[in-house]
């Protein structure tokens, strides 16, 4: 069945909605959209990451992140389930294995997808300005010594004080992250590393689920060796495939 068009509209009408709920920098960014529990399972509140991805395109655009809190975690199409590092030993992939990442977009200029299913313990997604992102880039330079981890912890702290970094991607629900020109924000993978070091039973991470069009169109199968068969959708694929082709984008 061809997926059944919806706009932000449908959304406002239903549920609460809160505009510019951060600052990064001198701007204000940020939609958080609250669907109420008993809509949970009805479309297009259970719309696949996907749908979401390309009917708010606008929204996306416009505020740099859409999260929608609480809402339960769809996982068909998913591009990768990201647990914790030593979760993930078997992988040679780094963003599996890593505890932190370089800051980064991932397919420009289209948005990407997490879902989160209960609090993510051990890890976040750090969200940085464009100058947060070259003083990122700087500092290392200057610092060849210093590993990406240590950079994150030097630098995270800093750049929350300073408004050029927020830390999102921890409690369940949807989180849509713009990759355009248009805000200029980056993410990464980052570490409580507080945590690790004082919790004596380190426990396993709470699934990361990932969406991207462009990884599902061309490496879905090859981000994690163990991905299997499970949460396939071959109409939702198709129709990103329209969605893509459309964009002139294979």
């Amino acid at each position: 069945m061809a997926r059944i068009p919806f706009s932000f509209a449908d959304f406002e009408q239903e549920c609460r909605v809160e505009v510019g709920c951060y600052q990064l920098e001198s701007c204000s960014l940020g939609l958080k959209i609250y669907v109420p529990e008993q809509l949970w399972n009805r479309y297009p509140f259970n719309a696949t990451a996907y749908a979401l991805l390309q009917q708010l395109r606008e929204q996306i655009f416009e505020f740099g992140t859409v999260e929608f809190p609480c809402l339960p975690v769809n996982r068909v199409n998913h591009t990768l389930a990201q647990r914790a590092p030593w979760e993930h030993a078997y992988s040679s992939n780094t963003y599996l294995t890593d505890h932190c990442q370089q800051p980064h977009q991932d397919t420009p200029p289209y948005p990407t997808g997490f879902w989160l299913g209960e609090d993510r313990r051990y890890f976040s997604t750090w969200v940085l300005s464009l100058q947060g992102v070259n003083e990122f880039f700087e500092y290392a330079q200057l610092n060849p010594q210093l590993s990406v981890e240590d950079l994150h912890k030097l630098l995270v702290p800093a750049s929350l004080k300073q408004h050029r970094g927020l830390l999102l991607n921890q409690q369940p629900g949807l989180l849509l992250i713009d990759n355009s020109e248009h805000h200029q924000i980056y993410h990464a993978r980052t570490c409580n590393f507080d945590r690790l070091v004082t919790e004596k039973n380190i426990e396993a991470e709470s699934p990361m689920y990932a969406f991207s069009e462009i990884g599902l169109m061309n490496y879905i199968d090859v981000l994690d060796s163990r991905r299997g068969q499970h949460n396939r959708d071959s109409v939702d694929k198709l129709e990103t495939k329209i969605f893509m082709d459309m964009e002139g984008i294979t």
